[in-house]
């Protein structure tokens, strides 16, 4: 498989105002393959975003390399963890907001295929304000794509909304990646929207985040909602849940407990 970005034994670190150095992630190998949705889980502060940053360029890491492949360009839309839509321009006018910074607007016409293929037809000339959740986030995920990135991160893309939008909008958005052929990283509390959306799912651990286990999803793509029953999408979950120590979580910390005792 070709390698969009490769990271080898990356390492980044974080100097606080105080004067304090916190170790985000550590030791962390992975490679992005070109046309795969990777997705990674980790418990909260483990420095998934701060992978996603990595990945894209924005930030260099500490120790370790990361290479992104370049001989057709590394084009990057992003996606955030809210909408962050601009409230004075219209649902059209902030979806054609980076064809702006780019000087890409002679490519108006992916504006209308975008906002057909994210069900916004007839909300064009609508202002955020008058935007249901679920209809933001499709507005920030047509805003992504609209200036053909090859490489798609989407740093926790479907958080604050119900969990009927959020579970239509999981399905639409693996319909999009796999039709528009966007090599994509998703970063998600979510184990069952990672195991929904991913080819492969990496396991983080808490603090300093590393790579801990990866699962791989050989479910048909794209997916529809039907196979959150198949017996293969419960296995896959539980064994992210069982890496994450999610299955007897009590049980875990009754252990930690008995071990603290112990050693006084």
């Amino acid at each position: 498989m070709t390698s969009l970005v490769s990271a080898k034994e990356v390492g980044k670190r974080y100097v606080t105002v105080t004067g304090e150095t916190i170790e985000a992630i550590r030791n962390v190998s992975l490679e992005l393959h070109e046309g795969e949705v990777l997705a990674i889980v980790g418990p909260s502060g483990c420095g998934k975003s701060t992978l996603l940053r990595l990945m894209s360029g924005v930030e260099a890491p500490s120790e370790g390399s990361i290479e992104r492949r370049q001989d057709n360009g590394f084009i990057v839309g992003f996606i955030f963890q809210d909408a962050s839509l601009m409230r004075w321009r219209t649902v059209y006018d902030n979806i054609k907001l980076p064809l702006e910074v780019l000087g890409k607007e002679d490519n108006l016409k992916k504006i209308d295929e975008l906002i057909q293929m994210v069900n916004l037809t007839g909300f064009e000339r609508a202002y955020p304000i008058e935007l249901s959740g679920g209809m933001q986030r499709r507005t920030a995920i047509a805003r992504a794509l609209v200036h053909e990135p090859n490489v798609l991160l989407m740093d926790e893309p479907l958080t604050g909304i119900d969990e009927i939008t959020k579970e239509i909008l999981e399905t639409e958005l693996s319909y999009i990646i796999r039709k528009l052929k966007v090599t994509a990283v998703l970063v998600t509390h979510d184990i069952g929207e990672a195991v929904f959306l991913g080819d492969r799912v990496l396991v983080m651990s808490a603090r300093p985040g590393t790579v801990i286990y990866e699962v791989k999803v050989s479910l048909p793509s794209p997916r529809e909602p039907a196979v959150r029953a198949q017996q293969q999408f419960a296995d896959c979950c539980m064994a992210i849940r069982d890496r994450l120590n999610l299955l007897h979580p009590l049980r875990t910390r009754e252990a930690s407990n008995f071990d603290k005792t112990e050693i006084r």
